[in-house]
């Protein structure tokens, strides 16, 4: 998932919708985007305390550990991807947008029914699941929309443009990650012949 967020950057087509709130932060605040993803998505942890309430189980305290986990590997991804000295092309440009949403989703595939911690953008998106009863792909794509809004919203105020960390490639993330998940899903069914369940109390 941190190279998915890092493909995305690379693209300049704009970031992840789940990392756009944490870039426009680093781009705002001037700051460190790993830094930056720290302090967002540990935001997030005490939202899924307000929404579950009752419900929030103390192993959800262990988001924290990947909150840093996360943050860091974000940095060396992006590192990484930059020492690969991809071209800036509009054809590449476009394949790694879309090779970001795949990894995004695989990542969200393979660590959500593990059911240890989340990572806390889908923890959000859970905890939702879990007092609404509706599908999670269906949340997913609802909440990195907002997050795309939000995102807007803060460039517009505190930085040179309204987006700076969000652009066609985000608009496309939000609604693509969600659904890359459920063909991921259903490419596992037909496989395996099991359901894997994305969503635990």
């Amino acid at each position: 998932m941190s190279f998915g967020v890092a493909f995305s950057i690379k693209s300049t087509f704009g970031t992840t919708p789940i990392s756009s709130i944490s870039y426009s932060l680093a781009l705002c605040a001037n700051m460190d985007i790993g830094l930056a993803t720290f302090i967002f998505n540990a935001s997030l942890i005490f939202v899924q305390m307000i929404i579950l309430r009752s419900r929030f189980k103390a192993r959800r305290l262990l988001q924290f550990i990947n909150c840093f986990v996360f943050s860091y590997f974000t940095d060396v991804a992006l590192f990484v991807v930059y020492s690969l000295n991809i071209p800036d092309t509009l054809p590449i440009n476009i394949v790694l947008i879309f090779v970001s949403i795949f990894l995004i989703a695989l990542g969200i595939f393979i660590y959500m029914p593990a059911n240890i911690a989340p990572l806390p953008g889908e923890g959000c998106v859970e905890a939702v699941a879990i007092v609404t009863d509706w599908r999670f792909s269906s949340i997913k794509i609802a909440f990195d929309t907002l997050m795309v809004i939000i995102s807007i919203v803060m460039c517009y105020f505190f930085y040179t443009t309204p987006f700076g960390s969000v652009n066609i490639g985000t608009i496309i993330s939000a609604f693509m990650v969600g659904f890359t998940l459920r063909q991921i899903a259903k490419l596992y069914n037909i496989v395996t012949g099991k359901d894997i369940n994305i969503v635990n109390e």
